[in-house]
C-alpha cells in the first residue's frame, strides 16, 4: 500500500505544503481496506470493555485518514493524530488501526526533521522491546510475548527502517546532486580562468608584436625620411644625394628583411630573437647625424658593453633607436645627448634634448603639435620592466629626458622591486623630476 513515491522531497516540519495526490490516494486506500475488513468481519472485539463502541470505528478512521492526507502540512501533528486514531481503532477492535500506526511511524521518520527522524527510528526499537517485556511480565507466556514482538516489529520497526532507508537514499542523491553541481561550477570556473588566461596571452602576444613592428618600421622609415630630406634639400650636391640614396636603399632592404624574418617566426611560433647590439649603435647614430642632426653619444661601459647579454644589448639598441626617432620627429633643431654609464652593477642609459619650440617639456614625449602616440616610450618602459629594470621620464627645465636603469645580467621582472634597482635615483635626474607617461 506504500510505494517509493512517498519518499520524494517534501518540506520539513511546520512548513506549509499543498496536499499531494499521492497522500490523498493513500488515505483513501487505508479507508477502503479498513471498510473491506469490517465488511468481511475481519475485526476483533473491543479491548477493556470497549466493544460497545465498535460501531464508532468510522470516526477515528476518518480522522486518521485526514491526517494521512495532510501529513506534509504538519508532520508532527499529523503523525500524532495518526497514532492516536490507530490506537483508537485497535481499542474498538478494528484491524485498520495497524495501518495508521504503521503510517504514523513511517511519516515521522521520512518527513520529520533530522533529530526527530533519528529519535523515531531508535524509539521504534525501544518501544518494541518494552512492549515485549511488559507483555511477558503481564501474561507470563513466551508465545504471546513473541507474537506481540513480531506484530510490533511489523508495525513499528519495519516502517521506521523502511522510511530510514528511503530518507538516506534521498539524502545521498541530494548530496551527489550538490557534488555534481559543485563540480560543474568548478569546471565552469576553470574554463573561465583558462579563457581569461588565453585572452591575456593573446593580448601579451599582440602587444609584443605591435612593439616589434613599431620598432622596425619606425626606425627604418625615420632613417629613410631623414636621408631623403637631406638629398632633396641639397640638389646641387650629387655626392650627398648619392650617399642618401644608398642609405635609403640600405634601410629599405634591411627593413623588408626584418619584416620577412618577423613574419616567418610568427608563422612558426618561434620567439623573436634579440635584434641589435651595442656594436651597432655607432652606425645607427651616424645614420642620423649624417642627415644633419646633432647627436652626441658616449659609451663608458667596460669593454663598450660587449660583455652584456644579448637581450640587454638589444634593449639598449632599441631604446637608442627610439630616442633618435623621437628626436628627429619632435626636436630636430636641438641636440640629443645619449650616454651609457655603469651605475652600481647596472647600466644607466639616458637620452636628453631640449623641448620642442612652443611646446615646453614636450620634446620627444609627444608628436609634433600633440600628434605622437607614445607607443615607442611605452615599449621602452615594457622592455625595461621585462629585464627587471626601471624607466623614468623627466620634463624639467624645458628638457625632455629619459633614464633607463638595467641590471648588468638579465633578471626576471621580480628583480625590479629589489633595492638598488627600481628604488635607486636614475642618473643625473634631479630629485624633483616628475615621471610622465606618453
Amino acid at each position: 500500500m506504500l510505494d517509493d513515491e512517498n519518499a520524494t522531497a517534501t518540506p520539513g516540519p511546520g512548513r506549509r505544503a499543498r496536499v499531494r495526490p499521492q497522500d490523498l490516494a493513500l488515505a483513501l486506500g487505508y479507508a477502503g481496506v479498513t471498510w473491506l475488513l469490517h465488511a468481511l468481519a475481519m475485526n476483533n472485539e473491543g479491548a477493556w470493555g470497549l466493544h460497545r463502541y465498535n460501531g464508532w470505528w468510522p470516526l477515528p478512521l476518518a480522522i486518521g485518514c485526514l491526517a494521512v492526507a495532510l501529513r506534509q502540512r504538519q508532520v508532527l501533528a499529523a503523525s500524532a493524530t495518526m497514532a492516536a486514531a490507530g490506537i483508537g481503532l485497535l481499542l474498538v477492535g478494528s484491524s485498520g488501526g495497524f495501518f495508521l500506526v504503521f503510517e504514523s511511524v513511517f511519516t515521522l521518520v521520512l518527513f520529520g526533521g533530522a533529530r526527530v527522524s533519528r529519535a523515531a527510528e531508535h524509539g521504534s526499537l525501544v518501544l518494541t522491546a518494552l512492549l515485549t517485556i511488559v507483555m511477558y511480565f503481564v501474561t507470563g507466556s513466551a508465545a504471546i510475548s513473541v507474537t506481540l514482538a513480531l506484530v510490533a516489529a511489523m508495525v513499528l520497526v519495519m516502517p521506521a527502517q523502511w522510511a530510514g532507508n528511503i530518507r538516506h537514499a534521498r539524502e545521498l542523491a541530494a548530496s551527489e546532486a550538490r557534488t555534481a553541481a559543485a563540480r560543474a561550477e568548478a569546471a565552469e570556473a576553470r574554463s573561465a580562468a583558462q579563457a581569461a588566461e588565453h585572452e591575456r596571452m593573446l593580448v601579451a602576444e599582440r602587444t609584443t608584436m605591435a612593439r616589434e613592428v613599431h620598432d622596425v618600421l619606425s626606425a627604418r622609415l625615420a632613417a629613410i625620411a631623414l636621408q631623403s630630406g637631406a638629398a632633396l634639400n641639397s640638389p646641387q650636391n650629387p655626392e650627398l644625394a648619392a650617399r642618401a640614396m644608398d642609405a635609403i636603399r640600405t634601410q629599405s632592404v634591411n627593413g623588408i628583411e626584418e619584416l620577412n624574418t618577423m613574419i616567418r617566426l610568427l608563422h612558426r611560433g618561434t620567439p623573436l630573437a634579440p635584434a641589435g647590439s651595442l656594436g651597432d649603435v655607432p652606425a645607427l647614430v651616424r645614420t642620423y647625424s649624417g642627415a644633419g642632426l646633432r647627436v652626441a653619444y658616449r659609451n663608458e661601459l667596460p669593454g663598450r658593453g660587449s660583455t652584456l647579454d644579448a637581450v640587454t644589448q638589444a634593449t639598449i639598441y632599441r631604446s637608442v633607436n627610439e630616442s633618435l626617432v623621437n628626436f628627429a620627429k619632435h626636436a630636430p633643431d636641438g641636440e640629443l645627448a645619449l650616454s651609457l654609464v655603469p651605475r652600481d652593477g647596472s647600466v644607466l642609459f639616458s637620452a636628453s634634448n631640449p623641448a620642442a619650440a612652443g611646446h615646453p617639456g614636450d620634446g620627444g614625449a609627444a608628436g609634433v603639435h600633440g600628434t605622437g602616440t607614445g607607443t615607442g616610450l611605452q615599449g621602452m618602459r615594457a622592455r625595461s620592466a621585462e629585464l627587471g629594470g626601471s624607466f623614468r621620464i623627466s620634463t624639467a627645465n624645458d628638457t625632455f629626458a629619459i633614464f633607463m636603469l638595467l641590471p648588468m645580467g638579465h633578471r626576471p621582472p621580480a628583480a625590479a622591486a629589489a633595492p638598488g634597482i627600481a628604488d635607486r635615483p636614475l642618473g643625473h635626474a634631479p630629485a624633483h623630476l616628475n615621471e610622465g607617461t606618453t
